[in-house]
């Protein structure tokens, strides 16, 4: 039988190196799933019937980093569907290469979470989709134009919103984003407006940072 655990190094190492989706066996969840369960059973097992032995305590140390290189996996493959699903929402591709079928099912609900809230929050945005004053359009040339002060920027993104919680500043450049017939690549201190639950999610993981209504009227320091 194949070494799992080191399959699973595997795979770590090449979702982390890679921007999209890598390729994972179609059974990967359910597959993990099994041999982290036999692993956790072996160990109970023998540590039940030998608690001061080394084999019982090996299998449980294996399972211990086992679950944290799984957990690794799938917590940057749900970044990278969540990123993919915001960017299709705001009109790009619905494309996601290397998908398993219960990440596609992921992504077709975030996608329509997401589009839902825009239409019952924002339906004036539907028409005429906001392009952020920092995002470079596609097909210019010349050197990037400098980036807006930070709090430029904050009280642009924070006209018309009504919950803090959703507003959030992007920490580090992300991809082109299609929005109808142009692309857009967002940049870092761009202010975006999201669903509480999406920010939450993006905040935890050093993507975005939360922007406080108070920031827009806070005087500037001498």
């Amino acid at each position: 039988m194949p070494d799992y655990y080191t399959k699973l190094l595997e795979l770590r190492r090449a979702e982390g190196s890679a921007h999209g989706l890598s390729k994972l066996p179609v059974d990967f969840y359910p597959a993990t799933r099994g041999y982290l369960a036999d692993l956790k059973t072996t160990f109970e097992t023998e540590l039940r019937e030998n608690p001061s032995g080394r084999k019982g305590e090996l299998a449980r140390q294996t399972h211990q980093r086992a679950v944290q290189t799984a957990r690794d996996i799938v917590e940057a493959r749900m970044m990278k569907i969540l990123t993919a699903a915001l960017q299709a929402s705001l009109g790009g591709s619905r494309d996601l290469p290397n998908a398993l079928p219960e990440e596609r099912t992921l992504h077709e609900s975030l996608l329509g979470y997401l589009r839902q809230h825009r239409a019952d929050v924002a339906p004036y945005l539907e028409s005429s989709p906001p392009v952020p004053a920092s995002a470079k359009r596609s097909g210019g040339a010349g050197p990037r134009p400098p980036a807006e002060p930070a709090s430029v920027r904050a009280s642009a993104g924070l006209e018309g919103t009504t919950a803090p919680g959703s507003v959030v500043r992007v920490l580090k450049d992300t991809p082109k984003v299609a929005l109808g017939a142009e692309s857009i690549e967002l940049r870092r201190d761009d202010v975006l407006s999201l669903p509480a639950d999406v920010a939450k999610l993006l905040i935890e993981s050093h993507v975005v940072e939360p922007v406080k209504l108070q920031d827009r009227f806070s005087p500037p320091p001498a």
